[in-house]
């Protein structure tokens, strides 16, 4: 009767480990997925940046070609409607920059979690 107690004992203890890490293992991939969808709103964020900055900068290169041009009605409208695109695009590319800095920092701070 002893030998039999002791390997009950033994089998529920192997059982209780392969459970319990089966749940650690289960929720340790679920951290790890919402640090991945970090990651990947950071990338995100940078490519949204990157294209702002991209589009500004063909707005300043238009705006410098308009300017060797005559001045009239038409070009200084032209150039009016230009720098507020730009201006937009810029303050656009500031605010992704600052979502990829904080979604960066989330990211770092989920996978020291993780660990």
């Amino acid at each position: 009767m002893n030998l039999k107690s002791a390997i009950i004992a033994v089998a529920l203890a192997a059982l209780f480990l392969t459970a319990t890490g089966n749940i650690a293992y289960c929720e340790r991939t679920l951290y790890l997925s919402a640090c991945q969808e970090l990651v990947s709103m950071a990338r995100s964020y940078q490519a949204r940046a990157e294209a702002h900055n991209r589009i500004a900068k063909s707005y300043t290169m238009q705006i410098e070609n308009l300017a060797k041009f005559p001045k009239n009605q038409g070009t200084i409208a032209a150039m009016d409607n230009f720098f507020s695109q730009y201006d937009e695009n810029r303050k656009l590319e500031s605010k992704y920059r600052e979502l990829y800095r904080q979604a960066t920092e989330e990211a770092k701070g989920c996978m020291k979690n993780i660990d």
